[in-house]
């Protein structure tokens, strides 16, 4: 990346990078409001400079790879969007032409629910005051001047942005030079795509994080994209929703990933390509839904429940996580809503165990992914911006309300299950943070099921590779990687652990020439520990508490194999 990298690092800020986090989350459904800004710390909105979301990118970050997901709380999210928005303005600032507006090669178009994030807000701003031509569609309401802890219009006007509050008063003019957009739409203006474009390179983001405040501390999914026919997808969806068109749904069979978007004008709906994907599931079915109905579909004759409970009488493990606000139909303060929906309690009946999460950090937070896990030894996955609801995806016999956009993954396929990996190791992770609080409803915590799930045939595993400076060891001495696994000697209880090698040039640097292969998800403990090249059986033990980590694929990494590092304690 050179120059623009190095730019970017000086325009956004450094931290470490993707880790894991409390629990914590918030945004928007139908009829669920999305209140004021998440106070933390000091109690100012924008003081999350120690939260993962904002952490520096790793040093070796693959921004170039056709696919890579991010998952909030965890991983640097907010950086990765400011990273891509600095990398417009820099290549911007580097070109000495001038260019008409409507023709200017250096863009960003946002096309997002609600935009909130201070530092977001300002990057785009200055992104447009270095000539970059920004465009912004959000939900009209967002506009509402009571609804005042949303300030970036304001912001923006004053930073000179041309503000047209509602999408059906543009001409043929105004929808070249207006700067932000009202989407007026049947039901919500709920994509969350970010798409960022020079005349060298097109980067999209899309998932189900919106650039807020406090969002960045939800449950939530970031997708970079940098395929192209997907990104033509989106940039026709874009151009569709300015121009008020109909969306025209395009299914590959052949490709490793789709998109799909409601309200469809012509083409495939995006609720019946989830329900065929789930019909056709055999091995596990993990969902983890914000707002989870009972979806049915133009062309399938059950609904998703009834679907899940066929594949619970096979057999087949069936998990849901949602959101308790929803599934209960109360509100931030705990009143109830005007939907009445059972949907939980029908998949309880069913045999599908069912976890309500409440994510506390505020009245306004909740678990807001909108994801399903299918399969293990060919994992495909189904995210986005979509709630499963009628007003996301519409019905057999209702159209969609809400402007949204699924993305299908047939992760087997683009990466050898790499980025499938990655969702299957973050629904557990998701279901570690949340399973305790519906022990009152029945349901397991999360070891048995987690314990469950890994110990059926062909669970996946993770590559897991160790490196280290040891500076106190001799020639003849030997390095290990010791913990609480069958893998990792079991404590030196079964053997040393996995062994380490260092040669004349990398000495005092260790590493073990070969990874473990441990189950996909394990959340283990390990030390280094030195056996004496005189007496192997003699262990000398680094002092300080055990090393905690998940055998995970790393965020933005190429490698398949996690690499964890260490200085001898």
């Amino acid at each position: 990346m050179g120059y623009i990298h190095h730019l970017l690092l000086a325009l956004v800020f450094s931290s470490f990078a993707c880790h894991s986090a409390p629990p914590i989350e918030a945004d928007n459904a139908e009829g669920f409001q999305e209140g004021p800004p998440l106070g933390h710390g000091s109690g100012k909105a924008d003081d999350f400079a120690d939260w993962p979301a904002y952490a520096a990118l790793p040093v070796d970050a693959d921004l170039d790879s056709p696919f890579q997901a991010l998952f909030a709380p965890d991983d640097p999210v907010n950086t990765l969007e400011r990273t891509l928005i600095a990398e417009v303005q820099a290549a911007r600032l580097a070109d000495p032409l001038q260019y008409q507006e409507g023709a200017n090669p250096y863009r960003i178009r946002y096309a997002v629910y609600n935009l909130r994030n201070a530092k977001i807000v300002d990057d785009l701003a200055n992104a447009a005051d270095a000539g970059v031509d920004v465009q912004i569609l959000i939900h009209h309401a967002q506009l509402d001047a009571e609804k005042t802890w949303n300030t970036a219009d304001e912001t923006l006007v004053a930073r000179g942005f041309e503000l047209v509050p509602d999408h059906r008063q543009l001409n043929a003019t105004t929808r070249i030079t207006a700067d932000m957009i009202g989407m007026k739409t049947s039901g919500l203006m709920h994509m969350k795509a970010r798409i960022y474009e020079t005349p060298d390179r097109r980067r999209l983001l899309s998932g189900s994080l919106n650039p807020g405040d406090n969002a960045v501390a939800n449950e939530e999914t970031l997708h970079l994209i940098n395929e192209a026919t997907i990104i033509d997808r989106y940039v026709d969806a874009y151009e569709a929703l300015l121009e008020g068109n109909g969306f025209k749904n395009v299914w590959n069979s052949e490709a490793a990933v789709n998109v799909l978007f409601t309200p469809v004008g012509s083409g495939p709906r995006a609720s019946t390509q989830i329900l065929r994907w789930v019909e056709e599931e055999q091995e596990q079915i993990l969902l983890m839904v914000f707002s989870l109905r009972d979806v049915r579909a133009p062309g399938v004759v059950d609904s998703l429940v009834q679907i899940l409970a066929k594949k619970v009488a096979a057999g087949i493990p069936v998990y849901a996580i949602t959101d308790r606000k929803q599934s209960d139909g109360v509100d931030a303060n705990g009143q109830p809503m005007y939907w009445n929906d059972s949907t939980e309690d029908r998949l309880r009946a069913a045999g599908v165990p069912v976890y309500e999460a409440t994510n506390s950090a505020s009245p306004y937070t909740a678990m807001h992914h909108k994801v399903a896990v299918l399969g293990k030894s060919r994992i495909r996955v189904i995210t986005d911006a979509a709630n499963w609801t009628k007003a996301g995806l519409g019905s057999d016999s209702v159209r969609a309300k809400n402007v949204e956009s699924v993305l299908f993954i047939d992760s087997e396929q683009l990466d050898n299950n790499r980025t499938g990996r990655r969702y299957l190791a973050q629904w557990l992770k998701v279901l570690k943070r949340y399973a305790g609080q519906s022990v009152v409803d029945g349901e397991e915590s999360a070891g048995p099921v987690i314990d469950a799930l890994m110990s059926r045939a062909d669970w996946p595993t993770q590559d897991v590779s160790f490196s280290s400076v040891v500076s106190h060891t001799q020639w003849g001495d030997v390095v290990y990687a010791t913990g609480g696994r069958a893998e990792l000697g079991n404590w030196g209880t079964d053997h040393n652990g996995a062994p380490m090698m260092t040669d004349a040039d990398n000495f005092p640097t260790w590493w073990t020439p070969s990874a473990v292969a441990l189950p996909l998800g394990l959340s283990f403990e390990w030390k280094l520990t030195i056996a004496d090249r005189e007496n192997a059986t003699h262990r000398q033990w680094e002092s300080g508490a055990n090393r905690r980590h998940t055998a995970a694929p790393e965020c933005l990494a190429s490698s398949e194999s996690l690499l964890l590092t260490a200085s001898w304690r």
